[in-house]
């Protein structure tokens, strides 16, 4: 009798819990009637859920600006983001620099003009008595001269013999494409960082959202345990660990908040935009890795726009080591003027007037500048080695990020397959600790715990997830070249 009625006890929070949950356990089965062929079967209930009210359970307000797709936000990083804004000024820059040093081989011409008034002073020529195309062709007489002067000249420069200009133009041109290489990699590494922020929004999102449905379940289990305390079935101790649930669920809730709107006001600074900037759900992660494919090209390691561009610093290096040698050379430069000047007074005043067409040629042999030449040789032959240093490290560090980039795809989809096989067993375990804690086999902090790990197993699977996705971005632009 007392193993029955310890079994009728125990059967007691079975049929109150099913009761409550709107499980109909208790109601006799109906009749089954064989459905006619023209009617589907009747669909079965689905079990109602408690209803449970908290402000937590409301989602984050949306970013002030979302973006629509990912073409909208290649047109914004071209428009806005400060690291391309000024890898496109530096190309520019460099095409300056280039326009400068053809033009110090190019010819050049100068036209000058001067206007002169004397303002004070004196200045007297005598003609000699009897001079006949003087006015003291009488006599002799002091003459003044005219007080303004106009002059004018052109003069026409062309170096014949210019080595260091020559050879300068090449190293300029090479700095245009280390430019534009640097602005290759540039744009390389702000996509990966715009998409890497899309993936981490989308991630936070789906871990805000998985976290929701994790306070919400622990709510409804702290309410039945309420209720089950109320009836008399349940435990002080059972509520207070629900309780601890609840504030362990909404503590976690609290920091993926937190989380997303970081993760929002990142790709707004990606973005080169003020605020938070939010994706909708609608956002296709799979077209962000379609649209890199078909816009950036893969390639070795070597072939990598930073190796390319440190190959050709290097290059630019051992060119400023040759333009120093030549500042050891001749420089020779033609030049021819156009030259005319005359005076402006009346029939008084002494007028001139004058004009001359001259052709030089100077021919300038640097001897000794105080050892500055020797100087800058050994700079430049410091840099070289410098250089060399640095195309080590970035060869290295460009296979080093392809090798890891690539196993991290492997890596982050055996994760995923992990985590998905545990939240699976996380599932049934939670399923059959609910069935043990009716039948009175288990306590309460074992039905929590459970409902714990399903949420944490639920979460993991959700990042991971993403992560898959993460890392076949970064697979892709770990060894493409985007322009």
């Amino acid at each position: 009798m007392l193993r029955r009625r310890s079994r009728m006890l125990a059967a007691c929070p079975l049929a109150l819990l099913a009761l409550l949950q709107g499980v109909a356990l208790a109601q006799p089965a109906a009749p089954q009637t064989q459905p006619s062929p023209a009617q589907p079967p009747p669909a079965t209930p689905a079990p109602q859920r408690i209803a449970v009210d908290d402000p937590a359970l409301a989602p984050v307000p949306p970013a002030p600006r979302t973006l629509a797709s990912w073409d909208e936000a290649r047109a914004i990083i071209d428009q806005r983001s400060a690291d391309l804004v000024i890898a496109v000024h530096e190309v520019a820059r460099a095409e300056g620099l280039a326009r400068r040093a053809l033009a110090a081989a190019l010819p050049s011409l100068d036209a000058t003009g001067r206007a002169s008034h004397q303002l004070a002073g004196d200045e007297v020529t005598r003609w000699p008595a009897g001079t006949p195309t003087g006015p003291g062709a009488a006599g002799g007489a002091d003459v003044e001269r005219a007080p303004t002067t106009l002059s004018g000249s052109l003069t026409l420069r062309q170096p014949i013999l210019a080595p260091r200009a020559w050879y300068g133009i090449g190293t300029a041109e090479l700095s245009v494409e280390v430019a534009k290489l640097s602005l290759e990699d540039r744009r390389r590494v702000v996509l990966g960082a715009v998409a890497d922020a899309v993936v981490s929004i989308v991630t936070a999102e789906r871990a805000s959202e998985v976290r929701r449905v994790g306070l919400r379940s622990a709510l409804e289990l702290l309410e039945l345990t309420r209720r089950r305390e109320r009836l008399g079935t349940g435990t002080k101790l059972d509520v207070v660990r629900a309780e601890q649930d609840v504030a362990l669920a909404r503590a976690a809730l609290v920091a993926g908040d937190e989380g997303l709107r970081k993760a929002r006001e990142a790709l707004g600074a990606a973005l080169g935009l003020r605020g938070e900037v939010g994706v909708p759900q609608t956002f296709s992660l799979n077209g962000i890795a379609a649209e890199m494919r078909s816009r950036c090209t893969g390639g070795r390691s070597d072939q990598r726009a930073d190796v390319r561009a440190a190959r050709a610093e290097l290059e630019i290096a051992e060119r400023n080591l040759t333009d120093t040698k030549l500042a050891f050379a001749p420089y020779a430069e033609l030049s021819s003027s156009l030259e005319g000047q005359t005076s402006l007074g009346d029939d008084t005043q002494v007028r001139s007037r004058s004009w001359g067409w001259s052709i030089s040629a100077v021919l300038t042999v640097p001897i000794w500048d105080g050892g500055a030449r020797y100087g800058d040789l050994r700079v430049n032959r410091a840099a070289i080695e410098q250089q060399r240093a640095r195309i080590g490290v970035v060869e290295r560090a460009a296979e080093l990020e392809i090798t890891q980039a690539a196993r991290a795809v492997a890596v982050a989809e055996q994760a995923r397959a992990v985590a998905e096989q545990a939240r699976d067993l996380a599932r049934e375990t939670a399923r059959l600790t609910q069935v043990a804690f009716e039948a009175g086999t288990v306590t309460s902090f074992d039905l929590v715990e459970s409902g714990r790990r399903q949420r944490e197993a639920e979460l993991e699977l959700a990042l991971r997830e993403f992560d898959v996705v993460k890392a076949k971005i970064a697979a892709l632009l770990a060894s493409a070249s985007c322009r």
